[in-house]
């Protein structure tokens, strides 16, 4: 699987967990996040700016830092 492929599929997935849980989510409009909008969209969370990140291994700090 590519990543951009792999990329998609999480975000959605992250955006049907917080739909099932109550909290209307979507997948953002990216083109490359050049502009640095969100993963998933979920307007009824104010000021919460969520990045997918699908990964085995990962750098929590530098994810909190993005």
């Amino acid at each position: 699987m590519n990543s951009r492929a792999k990329g998609k599929s999480g975000e959605r997935e992250a955006a049907a967990f917080l739909t099932e849980r109550g909290f209307p989510a979507r997948r953002g409009q990216q083109f490359c996040a050049a502009n640095g909008d969100a993963d998933v969209v979920c307007d009824c969370l104010p000021g919460v700016h969520i990045e997918v990140k699908r990964r085995e291994r990962g750098n929590l700090y530098a994810w909190l830092d993005q």
